[in-house]
């Protein structure tokens, strides 16, 4: 099983990201060097740098996360969250897992190029 370990300050950093920036990693950065905050920009520049090695959106699945108990949250929302991560405690303390081998297995399954009329490979 491959994953993506975040802990949950790393998570609500992301999907403070989505909420607040409109997923924008340049204005989240901006807005933490304006605030002086660079050492929670440089952790947001390494948690980038980490989507994009495993070519993920950590910012909308962080945001899905924090979302799975809201009572205004889809069933199929909470599925599919549900389905892609796992939470671990250990000794810091918890941490969410993204799993990388269910997150392709839903892009292949949400592939939209494939044709109806074509046979599945």
């Amino acid at each position: 099983m491959e994953a993506v370990r975040l802990t949950i300050a790393d998570c609500s950093l992301l999907a403070a990201r989505y909420h607040e920036h409109g997923n924008s990693h340049r204005r989240m950065t901006q807005a933490l060097v304006d605030a002086g905050a660079t050492t929670t920009a440089e952790r947001l520049l390494t948690l980038r740098q980490l989507e994009r090695r495993f070519d993920i959106d950590l910012g909308l699945l962080c945001h899905w996360f924090e979302r799975r108990g809201a009572a205004d949250s889809h069933p199929v929302e909470r599925a599919v969250i549900s389905y892609l991560t796992t939470v671990h405690a250990n000794e810091q303390g918890s941490e969410v897992w993204i799993l990388l081998d269910r997150l392709r297995e839903l892009r292949d399954l949400l592939d939209e190029s494939r044709l109806v009329g074509e046979p599945e490979s």
